[in-house]
């Protein structure tokens, strides 16, 4: 056998440990950040779930409560619209209405994620009532939800309902 022969079989395990050990660690980095990217998409659909379940559940008794919770969720536009929405007035007819919804969030679904930003689509069911209909009207809501990564979490950004065709939309409160 030759000598370059007899270099070449001496050299050959050591390549192919080489190449093993770049596939090892190839593997290993692509399998860590598939494991954080999960965790992101799980960390982003539990904090969905608990923005819907907040935003489509309250009580008349608990609303002052139920909007303090809604607003921690709150970022940007959101948080201008929270203002808005759930002002002094709204709070007080839903009180004198003895307004109440319940929901069961149906699905949520992950349209986009990155680094900074994500958006979320959900469908609950929802039942309102209040003391001037004589049983709860349940309507499915749709929403889009924009969130944006603040510290260590989700905060919602932007929140966009639709109304399912045909439905003439939720009932008024008062």
């Amino acid at each position: 056998m030759s000598e370059s022969k007899r270099r070449t079989l001496r050299i050959l395990p050591w390549v192919l440990f080489v190449v093993a050990a770049a596939a090892a660690v190839t593997f290993g980095l692509l399998w860590n950040q598939a494991r954080a990217e999960e965790a992101r998409r799980a960390d982003l659909v539990a904090t969905a779930r608990q923005f819907v379940s907040a935003l489509t559940d309250f009580s008349s008794a608990t609303i002052s409560r139920d909007v303090e919770e809604i607003r921690s969720f709150a970022a940007g536009r959101f948080e201008d619209e929270v203002d808005e929405l759930f002002s002094e007035e709204t709070m007080a007819a839903i009180s004198e209405a003895e307004a109440r919804s319940e929901s069961e969030i149906d699905a949520i679904f992950v349209q986009q994620l990155d680094e900074t930003t994500a958006s979320v689509f959900a469908v609950a069911t929802v039942s309102i009532e209040n003391n001037s209909v004589d049983e709860a009207r349940t309507d499915v809501v749709r929403m889009e939800i924009g969130f944006v990564a603040q510290g260590d979490g989700w905060n919602v950004d932007s929140v966009e309902l639709f109304q399912s065709p045909g439905a003439p939309g939720l009932a008024p409160l008062g």
